[in-house]
């Protein structure tokens, strides 16, 4: 049976996606740290300059924040948050069994 979509339902699945995405941000944020950290030492000890290095490294953590942040919604997708479920269907109608 589908829910009326009111605002009280609303806040519970946004609220369950906020802090799952800030957790992923953070989490976006350490690896994007380590990734160009590393991938900075390298490029520095082969003479590449500091701004080439920020080119290089900048889309490379734009990349890895985008990759996870598909994580808290793939989390929140058939929670249970008491009186529905969020849940994916199909449009298609189902023949009917003989």
């Amino acid at each position: 049976m589908e829910l009326d979509v009111t605002w009280q339902r609303v806040v519970k699945v946004w609220w369950a996606y906020l802090w799952r995405s800030l957790l992923a941000m953070v989490a976006a944020m350490i690896l994007g740290a380590i990734v160009g950290f590393v991938m900075g030492l390298v490029l520095g000890a082969a003479g590449v300059g500091p701004d080439t290095i920020q080119l290089i490294t900048a889309p490379i953590g734009g990349v890895i924040g985008l990759l996870i942040s598909i994580i808290p919604m793939k989390l929140i997708l058939g929670k249970d948050f008491g009186e529905f479920r969020l849940v994916l269907t199909s449009n298609e109608t189902r023949p009917e069994s003989p």
